[in-house]
């Protein structure tokens, strides 16, 4: 699947939390996540959401 140019999701983890920016929003997913999978599969889940389609 491809990412958008302005799409990013970067893990954190030492806290177990994500940042999502996309489409120039940044939010900030708190978690704890069980890993980086888990925390990316939770942000593309919000760029969804705000209308990115993945195909």
């Amino acid at each position: 699947m491809a990412y958008e140019a302005d799409m990013a999701l970067i893990f954190d983890p030492v806290s177990g939390g994500l940042v999502v920016s996309f489409r120039g929003k940044i939010s900030y997913l708190t978690g704890p996540f069980e890993d980086r999978k888990a925390a990316v599969r939770a942000g593309e889940d919000v760029c969804r959401k705000l209308g990115w389609k993945d195909i």
